[in-house]
């Protein structure tokens, strides 16, 4: 359903879809698209957690950082439920966390609003080759973050699957709108449960929006 979603505007895709299943995806989108547009109206600039999970992160993130404008997304209707759970237990006012794909948000976001921070903590590896396809940061990823980003917009990714770190050094160093960032210090607010569960074992990374594109 999460690859449908994301190309229900693809008259192809749409071809092998049940009409009222095909309906469903574009009311989907339609709704989203309105809800950002009304949440967003007066905000510039957000930061962006993809893959928020359970809202662990994100909620200490925005009460630590109450001036910034906070939105984590997942494909996981459960873990976004809890975490409308945490930001309203919380009471904050600046973090919302909605149910969509990354590149679909991308697509939806207002044009006025631009995207300082990006995190992207613990996302699946999915180590298979046959599955890269499905990793979150891809080529168009990075593309399409760019095309939404602020300037001087930051990117951080966090793993603790060493080999999904280098593939993603590796699509940043073949990219022209991305570039590497050193001695990058991380806001450690929260542990996540994905770094619970693996002992807070990590490899992180942070790159910054190439000026020059």
């Amino acid at each position: 359903m999460t690859k449908l979603f994301i190309n229900s505007t693809d008259p192809e895709l749409a071809k092998r879809m049940k009409p009222e299943v095909y309906q469903k995806i574009l009311e989907k989108r339609e709704a989203l698209k309105k809800m950002l547009a009304e949440k967003l109206a007066n905000t510039d600039t957000i930061t962006l957690e993809v893959g928020c999970g359970h809202g662990h992160f994100l909620t200490a993130y925005g009460e630590a950082f109450q001036d910034e404008t906070c939105i984590g997304i997942d494909v996981n209707r459960g873990r976004i439920y809890k975490a409308l759970r945490k930001a309203d237990r919380a009471k904050l006012g600046n973090v919302w966390f909605y149910d969509c794909d990354s590149m679909e948000f991308l697509a939806l976001l207002p044009k006025h609003v631009r995207i300082a921070k990006t995190w992207i903590l613990y996302p699946d590896p999915w180590p298979k080759k046959r599955h890269f396809k499905n990793r979150i940061v891809q080529t168009d990823f990075l593309s399409q973050l760019a095309d939404k980003a602020a300037e001087a917009s930051q990117l951080f990714l966090r793993s603790d699957y060493e080999p999904y770190l280098e593939w993603t050094q590796e699509l940043i160093d073949e990219s022209n709108r991305w570039q590497l960032e050193e001695d990058v210090i991380w806001p450690e607010v929260a542990v996540t449960v994905f770094q619970e569960l693996t002992k807070n074992k990590h490899y992180s990374l942070a790159a910054v929006l190439n000026p020059a594109k």
